[in-house]
């Protein structure tokens, strides 16, 4: 029993379910989730002699970690209510000053300020940035291992504006230490997205700069990547046309677009035009949202004009089964479909991404880099020369070597 102001005492706080803190089944969202002690006071020892019930509910948060932020936050701060501000919650009055009962639980754990926990504040930075589907998924899984990686080092109760960069350095390096997969590529990745949400932890004032900026790259080795040999590209046309036309054509005009599997996905029937041989994607790149304009190729145009027959202008022109239709499909099955019919039935290693990188080095070697990044809608040629250009060093060599540049 906890001794407070005015002769009134308090019970330990607890939190229900017992198990709250080891829990990882997604099932326990469904119990009632609270955190309770029982409060006495003199004046009320008839009304109440078993203690006043004061009970938090949890219940509005929806994920097991913003439950346990939350459940971890109210365990040091009704104790601080009770003790430090005198607040008694039978007369709903504060003995020494009073503070508003919600400001320790509502804006801390709903809104992003200077004493949102440090765990919380990322998760709520997540719900509230603008960026591309692809990276807010991308972000979310960062976040899946980040967060138990920051728990288990006891930096989840920090403010977000207590947090310095050795708090997220340690928390990198953990993950390093216990994941086998974890690499420096990888390093990188997760900073990139941190530094994400802490721009958007600015935004709200919360802090004042972004100090994961400050931690340094990993350097890692880039590997070239895997693609399709001349047989290999043989081999997999007359599969998938004979046995799976509707995913060959997409696999072929994916090849001549130089964009991006989710751009193709996301386009509507009315954002081709056929007679200028052209179509508009939405490009999402950071909180940078813009229309662009992609070109049809000549080689393309009778499979796009095959594409398109019989649809709606309002359809996707790859829906469910990659023919138009009305419900938008996710890129995992295009990668699902490339490992089901060719990775597993032809032997093939290289991924379906591949496609664009082998497009993209012909373009560079029969035009241009320039025009390489055109069709993959670059504004510079520096994404190509260094992830796409792929052969482009050896036929820098060949041109070097054959140069007839005589000394007399």
């Amino acid at each position: 029993m906890k001794i407070l102001p005015n002769g009134c005492s308090c019970t330990e706080v607890w939190v229900s379910p017992e198990n709250w803190q080891s829990t990882t089944a997604k099932a326990s969202l469904k119990k009632n989730w609270y955190v309770q002690c029982d409060f006495f006071d003199p004046n009320f020892k008839e009304k109440y002699p078993k203690g006043f019930p004061f009970r938090k509910k949890l219940n509005k948060f929806k994920t097991l970690e913003d439950r346990k932020a939350a459940a971890k936050l109210l365990l040091e701060e009704i104790p601080k209510l009770f003790q430090e501000q005198g607040f008694n919650p039978i007369t709903k009055q504060y003995m020494i000053e009073k503070v508003p009962e919600s400001s320790f639980q509502e804006r801390y754990l709903t809104e992003i300020c200077p004493e949102t926990p440090f765990t919380v504040a990322l998760r709520l930075a997540h719900e509230s940035i603008k960026v591309a589907d692809s990276t807010y998924k991308d972000i979310k899984y960062m976040l899946a291992k980040f967060i138990p990686a920051a728990e288990h080092l006891k930096f989840d109760s920090l403010q977000i504006a207590e947090v310095k960069r050795k708090h997220i350095r340690f928390t990198l390096d953990y993950l390093e230490k216990t994941e086998e997969s974890f690499s420096a590529h990888k390093f990188n990745k997760y900073r990139g997205y941190l530094s994400t949400l802490f721009k958007e932890i600015i935004e709200f004032e919360a802090i004042e700069s972004d100090i994961v900026l400050d931690i340094k790259k990993r350097i890692h080795e880039t590997k070239i990547r895997e693609t399709l040999s001349e047989e290999d590209r043989i081999k997999v046309n007359a599969h998938l046309k004979q046995n799976f036309p509707d995913f060959w054509r997409f696999t072929i005009l994916f090849f001549h677009s130089g964009g991006r599997i989710t751009e193709l996905l996301n386009l509507k029937v009315e954002d081709v035009n056929l007679e200028q041989q052209k179509y508009r994607v939405l490009v999402k790149k950071g909180k940078q949202y813009k229309w662009t304009d992609r070109v049809i190729k000549d080689v393309a145009l009778d499979l796009w004009i095959k594409c398109l027959y019989g649809s709606s202008s309002s359809d996707y022109v790859f829906s469910v089964g990659l023919k138009p239709g009305s419900t938008k499909i996710r890129r995992e099955q295009i990668n699902r479909r490339w490992k089901t019919h060719v990775k597993d039935k032809l032997g093939i290693t290289a991924d379906f991404y591949s496609l664009k990188h082998i497009n993209l080095d012909e373009i560079t070697a029969m035009l241009s880099m320039q025009d390489a990044a055109k069709m993959a809608g670059h504004k510079t040629i520096s994404m190509v020369q260094k992830h796409y250009a792929i052969g482009e060093e050896e036929r820098q060599f060949e041109r070097l070597r054959t140069l007839q540049n005589k000394f007399a």
